[in-house]
């Protein structure tokens, strides 16, 4: 769970239920990643076996059927994900920072397309930011050093890329969503590692 005082400075939820519809990428709402995020709280770990099984062991199809399926109202959801802050993270061998990670990136997804704008918290960013580089799907960060604008976190080598945490959030997460609001010699390599992985 994520203490109250850490959520209240990144607040997700969306501002309407009616938010709760605007697309964020092809196939996706706003509403299917707000119920995405609620799937490490609600489906326990014998439960993830078995849709993960179902799902064949594809991880992307399993996270999907449960967003699509969920048939929760709007209000329903908001109430749901104000409700997390007691709750476990079921997931098996997280971290302490996971929870934060899953809020920031997915926080990032549902703020974004509604055009919301809040200010990055520089502790909670610079927690969060070591572990979604660490974890970055093979061969993003390579021969890349990151550095965040607005909070002072850097890492890596190589060609610079600098931004914003909330760009970097966005992009180590493996979204395409910030590149531009990236400066740096390393962008045009981090743009085509991203293109390649949302070809495949």
């Amino acid at each position: 769970m994520i203490p109250p005082a850490i959520r209240s400075k990144f607040p997700y939820c969306p501002v309407s239920v009616d938010a709760l519809a605007v697309p964020r990428r092809p196939g996706w709402s706003v509403r299917d990643v707000a119920a995405h995020l609620l799937m490490p709280y609600e489906l326990s770990v014998p439960g993830f076996v078995v849709r993960l099984i179902a799902a064949r062991f594809n991880f992307d199809r399993l996270a999907d059927r449960w967003a699509r399926r969920d048939r929760r109202t709007g209000q329903e959801l908001i109430t749901s994900l104000a409700a997390t802050t007691s709750v476990k993270f079921n997931v098996p061998g997280a971290g302490e920072t996971a929870p934060l990670c899953h809020l920031l990136a997915h926080g990032e997804d549902i703020r974004r397309p509604l055009g919301i704008r809040t200010e990055t918290n520089a502790e909670s960013a610079n927690a969060a930011l070591p572990e979604l580089a660490r974890f970055a799907k093979s061969g993003l960060v390579d021969g890349l050093q990151f550095r965040s604008t607005d909070t002072g976190w850097s890492s890596g080598g190589g060609l610079p890329v600098a931004g914003t945490a909330s760009a970097l959030i966005v992009t180590l997460s493996g979204r395409s969503a910030a590149i531009d609001e990236l400066t740096g010699e390393g962008v045009e390599k981090l743009r085509s590692r991203l293109s390649r992985e949302s070809a495949t």
